[in-house]
């Protein structure tokens, strides 16, 4: 394996669309380290490569002497232009179209998208030649999850009717890109980690990876296992911390889409290796990749074990615990929740946006054990869905392992008709 080295020369400006704007604001809050400071990371969300106002930021910093990166986004950024009646100014780059507009997502509009992305290019190349590398992050990441979900697949075989990978790589021989091809070849529950959704944003390993590739200019294999093995040692150690601060084996447990993004980050293999630190996470809901619910339950003696759960709105779940761990819907009574969604809601708020909770269930009767938490801006990921960022993650499994959260641990003894005492609400900060 490469050793990662520092650089002496100066760090690359990047531009890109929303992968780059979070990549800054993280930078910037110090949630992910990176070799380029937070202001020379420029991003434009929903932009297209043929955006005038990314072309004219990297032309800048070109002129002032700097090498340059470019994220690629999707060529279906600024389809409406396809659907605008006059003729388009003259010029490629051309601003004033951003984002996918699903009216424009036709067949015919995907091979004009595609053929005006290339020539836009063709057109960075030009004025910039060896200053510029380049990386296919959206195109991969499509793959990816087309992959996935079993989309585009003959024969055992991807193949998208418009939009392809190593079509759009080989047509441009003459620019520099950064080869992700190594990574097409991995398992795809492994590639996942590098997303936290489906619009390809990078997750924590995905920025690690990013910054090994487009700064220290390690190959595509290489920046993926530096990366991975970076995220797994501090996760690894964090929950060793934690499980030790609970006397033994601690379940996470529970609906959430924090849970959902811990997930994520831990592929087909992680999972295991983090019960191994002491951590056993188990979702209530089927995980693509991961075995059911209850197939994980089998092996945990959860009478012995601590047990936290988290759940959207702080719902109380005791009958589906009950059902996915073989027990009694009273044996849950007393269990610790967390209520990441509510926490996380105010900051979605904040920022002009409307939160939308893939597990948000009106009317569900409240946990009776709900430890409020406490967020920073920075631990929860721009858009409406609420993911954590690793921040945000981490903070959550400190607070976990700190003594404002009880070890409490299920009663697999109680009966069913057992009435449920109430508990106290305790204040996480």
């Amino acid at each position: 394996m490469a050793k990662l080295v520092t650089k002496k020369k100066s760090a690359p400006f990047c531009f890109g669309p929303s992968h780059a704007v979070r990549w800054q604001w993280h930078v910037r809050d110090k949630v992910v380290r990176c070799a380029m400071p937070s202001s020379q990371i420029f991003g434009l969300g929903g932009a297209p490569i043929w955006s005038k106002t990314l072309f004219d930021k990297a032309r800048s910093a070109v002129d002032c002497g700097a090498d340059i990166r470019v994220m690629v986004g999707d060529f279906r950024f600024g389809n409406s232009i396809a659907l605008q009646e006059a003729a388009p100014p003259p010029g490629m780059m051309q601003d004033g179209h951003l984002g996918v507009d699903r009216k424009a997502m036709t067949p015919a509009h995907d091979q004009e998208m595609l053929a005006r992305g290339m020539a836009a290019l063709r057109r960075w190349h030009q004025s910039f030649g060896s200053k510029a590398r380049y990386i296919f992050w959206d195109l991969f990441g499509k793959q990816v999850h087309d992959r996935i979900a079993g989309r585009h697949i003959t024969e055992r075989s991807y193949r998208h009717p418009v939009f392809n990978y190593h079509d759009v790589v080989a047509s441009l021989p003459e620019l520099d890109i950064v080869d992700l091809a190594p990574l097409l070849r991995l398992p795809m529950h492994e590639v996942f980690r590098l997303f936290i959704d489906s619009s390809a944003h990078p997750s924590q390993i995905g920025y690690l990876l990013l910054d090994n590739l487009l700064c220290e200019d390690l190959g595509a294999a290489d920046a993926y296992q530096h990366a991975v093995t970076e995220f797994e040692a501090e996760l690894f150690s964090l929950a060793r911390r934690v499980a030790a601060a609970k006397g033994g084996k601690l379940v996470l447990t529970g609906r959430s889409v924090c849970l959902d993004t811990l997930m994520r980050y831990l592929g087909a293999r992680g999972a295991a290796r983090l019960a191994e630190a002491g951590l056993i996470v188990v979702p209530l809901d089927h995980v693509a990749g991961q075995p059911p619910p209850a197939e994980m339950a089998k092996s945990i003696r959860i009478g012995e074990c601590a047990v936290i759960v988290l759940s959207a709105d702080g719902g109380d779940l005791a009958p589906i615990l009950a059902r996915t761990f073989g027990t009694t819907a009273a044996a849950w009574a007393n269990v610790t929740y967390i209520d990441w969604e509510s926490a996380c809601k105010p900051t979605i708020i904040a920022r002009t946006e409307t939160p939308r909770f893939v597990h948000s269930r009106a009317g569900r009767p409240g946990a009776a054990q709900l430890v409020p938490l406490g967020l920073a801006p920075y631990m929860v990921e721009q858009g409406p869905l609420g993911m954590p960022s690793w921040t945000g993650l981490r903070h959550v499994l400190e607070q976990i392992g700190s003594d404002s959260v009880p070890a409490t641990r299920p009663d697999v003894e109680l009966a069913r008709d057992q009435p449920r005492p109430p508990g106290p609400t305790r204040h996480l900060g």
